[in-house]
């Protein structure tokens, strides 16, 4: 884990419609996970009891995990990759019930973008010719394969300032946030751009995706029971 010291950060993207306006956030110290979450280490949470111990799982977990006692189950989760890559189509409940079993939580966006984010759209800055885990063969691809990276194959100089591996690329992350278009707290002067929905927040971008959707500051919208391949997380933790 990486201790975040507690201060002050600017959130967001004035360039970006859904990630604006740009703003000051303040934030306690927290710690968050260095590596997202391995398929071995949620796998060890499921042969643990992790889906039968209900004291995880928030309510609505608790009425997800009724309809889907397995989740997709394991095969799905390793999709025929080593223990060391991300785990992949978990939801948003199971994620969440994870990261509660280790002590902590999913991160909030505020969290997770200031892991992220450094002096430029990427954790390393600027510039999209780079070997990151991400899609670079233009548009119109198909899902041939879930092609991540082991959760801690990623050069040096493309991690975070603070030393966070895949912040941009390998898979989506889970956030602890609910989606809403204005992201300014409800200041937007359009009330409707700041109405929550039930879709949670996902960050980072994937294997499968263009630079531009793997910035620090891109935010996508995900249902919290879609258990997508391109999409896994990592935890945070009090400090």
């Amino acid at each position: 884990m990486i201790l975040v010291a507690a201060g002050l950060f600017d959130m967001g993207d004035d360039a970006s419609p859904d990630a604006s306006p740009r703003h000051p956030v303040e934030l306690a110290a927290y710690r968050i996970d260095r590596v997202e979450v391995s398929i071995d280490r949620f796998e060890a949470f499921v042969a643990a009891g992790g889906y039968a111990e209900t004291r995880w799982w928030s309510e609505a977990g608790r009425e997800w995990l009724a309809e889907h006692p397995d989740g997709v189950g394991a095969a799905a989760r390793a999709s025929k990759r080593a223990g060391t890559h991300p785990v992949v189509a978990v939801s948003f409940w199971e994620a969440e019930a994870y990261c509660r079993a280790q002590g902590g939580d999913l991160p909030t966006e505020a969290q997770w973008e200031r892991g992220a984010c450094g002096p430029g759209r990427f954790p390393w800055g600027e510039g999209e010719n780079v070997d990151a885990a991400w899609f670079t063969q233009g548009k119109g691809q198909h899902l041939v394969g879930v092609n991540t990276r082991a959760v801690d194959d990623a050069a040096p100089r493309l991690l975070s300032p603070l030393g966070l591996a895949h912040m941009a690329g390998n898979v989506l992350e889970w956030t602890r946030d609910t989606y809403h278009v204005g992201y300014d707290g409800g200041t937007a002067k359009d009330p409707i751009a700041t109405t929550p929905s039930p879709w949670r927040v996902a960050r980072g971008g994937s294997f499968l995706d263009l630079p531009a959707y793997a910035t620090c500051t891109h935010r996508e919208p995900v249902e919290p029971g879609e258990p997508r391949l391109t999409l896994g997380f990592r935890c945070a933790y009090p400090p």
